[in-house]
């Protein structure tokens, strides 16, 4: 059965990432463990959507490429930018896109401005690490921070935005 798996916020190739994610003791060990992470949850009749800031490096965006599903996409985030040429990019992914509207969702590498939804349901998104947009449900942050460092699934994204919610 095919899925639609989103993830965000890979950083691999990112020299100083340790700063950031404390829990790795070296990037080499965060790199390794992201991308096998990725890997061994993506099958080849799988969607991949990643929404940016994937690769800092030719090293670690060769090896995204050796990826083997259905479709990779990307939204490109403010790092992919820095660090590569779009036709580098263009190689690697089935699509390159800064802002993607489908099913009715959202989906972008930063939160958009909720003036911008216009009437959409969600904006799933990366770039907030660890942060979430807080007070408004319509924003899901799949940085690889909120799911365990593996991409999640459409479906399960759904599920959790369908569970009832406490009040506060």
């Amino acid at each position: 059965m095919s899925k639609l798996l989103l993830t965000s916020d890979l950083h691999l190739g990112h020299k100083n990432i340790t700063k950031y994610r404390t829990q790795f003791s070296s990037a080499e060990e965060h790199h390794n463990f992201v991308f096998e992470n990725l890997a061994t949850n993506v099958s080849k009749r799988d969607t991949l959507y990643l929404l940016g800031d994937v690769a800092f490096d030719k090293y670690w965006l060769e090896k995204i490429k050796s990826i083997k599903c259905h479709h990779k996409k990307l939204i490109i985030g403010n790092h992919d930018s820095e660090h590569h040429a779009i036709k580098e990019l263009v190689e690697v992914f089935d699509s390159v896109e800064s802002l993607l509207s489908k099913r009715n969702i959202w989906f972008s590498h930063c939160p958009i401005h909720p003036q911008e939804m216009r009437g959409r349901l969600f904006n799933i998104h990366g770039h907030l690490h660890n942060q979430v947009v807080t007070g408004d449900s319509r924003y899901i942050n799949v940085c690889l921070e909120h799911t365990e460092y593996k991409p999640i699934s459409f479906s399960e994204i759904m599920d959790r935005q369908n569970e009832p919610r406490q009040p506060s």
